[in-house]
């Protein structure tokens, strides 16, 4: 069981295609976002010193989060809102996901 403090959701892509006048593969488009999965998520680092090549400086962060157990579409992007509706953030995943079966739970790291 899950303590829900957010929503997590996937981003869905259109599957690339060949063109058949170039033989050319043609790139995947974004369609959308998953319908939003309740989740429990808790920060595992951040770093508020991190500056772009530009100078401009950003918050570099990582996450926890956990589901429970259900199919998951396979996306790598992913969007984390918290239980107030406002965005934390546009993450990628950095593992697969793991399925922790003892308690009938997904964790994803991004």
């Amino acid at each position: 069981m899950i303590i829900q403090n957010g929503t997590i959701e996937f981003k869905r892509k259109s599957s690339g295609r060949i063109d058949p006048e170039t033989g050319h593969p043609s790139k995947a488009k974004d369609i959308g976002w998953s319908a939003p999965i309740p989740c429990q998520f808790m920060p595992v680092s951040r770093q508020l010193l991190v500056k772009t090549q530009e100078g401009e400086r950003i918050t570099k962060a990582t996450y926890t989060v956990l589901i429970e157990m259900q199919p998951l579409p396979s996306s790598e992007q992913i969007r984390l809102t918290d239980q107030n509706g406002k965005c934390v953030g546009e993450f990628s995943m950095i593992a697969p996901p793991e399925i922790l079966e003892a308690v009938c739970e997904v964790k994803i790291l991004i």
